[in-house]
């Protein structure tokens, strides 16, 4: 049940965002991947005390204009520490720490990116449990790489979870064009287009785009996105992106959390997809966007996201799961 002071799925998004926690800190080491034509990748990874190798790894993807070091990304990673759990957390192309290590960008479906890091993540620990987890768009990205999965194995994978993931991108941009929405739309181009205008800088010799006309998300895509990466325009890059048609492949256990009243993705298209027999899908009524601030504490904290995935992780691993503060 939402805390009743953070009703609707505005006010659990926005909250969620932006409310202040305490301070997280714990050891990290940066390590820079090569991926493909030329661009590498951040990583940072951190080992709890006494992790060895055979003991279970989880990769962290975040979502559309955050980071490795984005507060949900860190108060995970900190509760999977405390599981025992091995965590690296993953700046997407051209992403946080990453920034100037790429000229290429990150989208909703370049699985060979995560797939890069995994296969690192497996390399440094043999014989490990490996999952990838995602927020949002590296929701997305973590199902579909676990669907591909399926006719490109890929080393230790062990299961997947995904937290509010645009799972049918065109439905996103409908959604989020909605009049009560509108502002999310317009503030992600905002970020997107200063994104851009600081990638030119660092790299004048890219071919330049204008980006003037673009007004929302959809616009955005059509006018960079797509051709930056290959796809003929927005509409076709979501739909070789999208990972709902994919879900019903998935062969490897996993967890799908999201939010009936999710400001920027719609229920309806989990409701029409056939979820495997290993992929549990959770759909509350209430969470918002990465929100889920909740009435009582849960695992010892309100932040009900978090608690849900400490905790399945480690009914997955047999981890035991101690609380923490608020």
């Amino acid at each position: 049940m939402p805390h009743p002071w953070v009703r609707g799925g505005h006010t659990q998004t926005i909250v969620g965002r932006y409310l202040p926690g305490p301070r997280i800190k714990f050891p990290s080491t940066s390590h820079v991947i090569d991926v493909d034509q030329g661009d590498r990748l951040c990583i940072l990874d951190s080992a709890p005390e006494g992790w060895v190798s055979g003991d279970p790894g989880v990769v962290l993807i975040h979502g559309l204009g955050g980071c490795a070091r984005a507060p949900y990304v860190v108060r995970v990673a900190a509760r999977l520490l405390r599981l025992g759990i091995r965590v690296v957390r993953m700046n997407l192309r051209g992403a946080g720490a990453g920034f100037g290590l790429a000229r290429g960008i990150y989208h909703a479906g370049r699985t060979e990116d995560v797939r890069r890091v995994v296969d690192w993540l497996g390399s440094t620990a043999p014989g490990s449990p490996l999952a990838v987890a995602g927020f949002s768009l590296g929701a997305n990205l973590a199902l579909k790489l676990a669907a591909e999965a399926v006719d490109r194995p890929v080393e230790g994978l062990d299961s997947v979870l995904a937290a509010n993931p645009p799972i049918d991108l065109a439905a996103c941009c409908r959604h989020i064009q909605r009049p009560e929405n509108r502002i999310y739309d317009r503030n992600f181009v905002r970020l997107l287009r200063a994104e851009v205008a600081r990638l030119q800088a660092r790299f004048p010799d890219l071919e330049p785009i204008d980006l003037t006309p673009a007004k929302t998300l959809l616009d955005f895509d059509d006018l960079y996105t797509a051709p930056r990466n290959g796809f003929r325009d927005a509409v076709d890059y979501y739909a070789q992106s999208s990972s709902g048609p994919l879900i019903p492949r998935i062969q490897i256990p996993g967890l799908v959390i999201h939010a009936e009243d999710d400001p920027f993705i719609p229920p309806d298209p989990f409701r029409y997809i056939k979820f495997p027999p290993g992929l549990a899908l959770e759909l509350n009524s209430s969470g918002g966007h990465l929100g889920y601030f909740s009435r009582t504490r849960w695992g010892g904290n309100r932040r009900w996201l978090d608690a849900r995935v400490a905790a399945w992780f480690a009914t997955r691993w047999g981890r035991v799961n101690p609380p923490v503060g608020s």
